[in-house]
């Protein structure tokens, strides 16, 4: 009888230790949703340009939230960084990059459209069971894997023969063209950039203000590093190095950024520049 009664009190303490992690992760989330909840919505009076680039800063808060909150935004964004690395390993044509680039953008686009569905959904339902609601989010997961099944497809056709001929592959993507290079090391650093400010969001920075790494600062410095690769001009070095620190240290000046933001962002652009660029050129 005793032994009964310690088993269901530990039921009970496990019972009581799993409720109270979820209880904590409830609350993360609604803090996370407040902070978001109190910006201020109202509708403003702005120019054509302003409308323009604020169109951007929504788009990218939207990007934000969807890394923030759906671990599959977090993979695919992973597998568009492994791409972009794995095309300076074959010999691909434009047309095979932009089959490629295009099929992994696609599957990008369907999980944002996904996560957009389900949460109109969610309010939609008000968190009640409804089988129309389940129909819904199922059509729109079925959406995204079938666009996800697309993207192994056109990866499966490009790649099986490039496997072949890997080393001569390496050599006329690597020593002919440097401007291959530079794009996919710019193309890295934009991504790397946006997935950092999205998983340390903390409810502030847009597209071009603020955020956990200064994406101004990191294509500068990234944009910097590849001159001085490409150039063995002493000047033309000084000056790249120079435009760098002006980018960074106007982000400072303007109060956009903090010092560890930009010192974030030097790091990635010069880190990701020098390491792509030392290695294959």
């Amino acid at each position: 009888m005793n032994d009964k009664s310690d088993r269901d009190i530990l039921k009970e303490e496990i019972k009581d230790e799993v409720l109270e992690e979820i209880r904590k992760e409830n609350l993360d989330k609604e803090k996370k949703d407040e902070i978001l909840s109190k910006r201020n919505f109202e509708k403003e009076e702005l120019s054509h340009g302003q409308k323009f680039l604020k169109g951007f800063d929504y788009a990218y808060e939207g990007l934000v939230w969807a890394i923030n909150h759906e671990k599959n935004m977090k993979f695919h964004l992973l597998a568009l960084a492994i791409l972009l690395v794995a095309s300076l390993f074959f010999n691909l044509s434009r047309i095979e990059m932009i089959s490629l680039v295009f099929a992994v953008c696609f599957v990008l686009a369907f999980e944002l459209l996904n996560t957009s569905i389900e949460q109109a959904v969610n309010l939609a339902s008000g968190g009640k069971y409804s089988s129309f609601a389940k129909a819904s989010k199922d059509l729109a997961a079925a959406a995204t894997f079938i666009a996800a099944l697309n993207a192994l497809f056109v990866a499966y056709l490009i790649f099986f023969d490039k496997f072949i001929d890997f080393y001569n592959s390496v050599l006329l993507r690597i020593t002919r063209r440097p401007s291959h290079l530079a794009l996919i090391t710019l193309s890295l650093v934009i991504v790397v950039t946006i997935f950092l400010k999205g998983v340390f969001y903390k409810g502030h920075g847009t597209a071009f203000k603020g955020g956990f790494v200064s994406g101004h600062t990191s294509l500068a410095f990234g944009i910097g590093t590849i001159g001085i690769f490409l150039t063995d001009n002493p000047l033309l070095r000084l000056l790249f190095t120079f435009l760098a620190l002006i980018v960074a240290e106007s982000r400072y000046e303007a109060n956009i950024h903090s010092m560890p933001e930009i010192l974030r962002g030097a790091i990635l652009g010069t880190s990701m520049a020098m390491a792509i660029f030392g290695i294959f050129s």
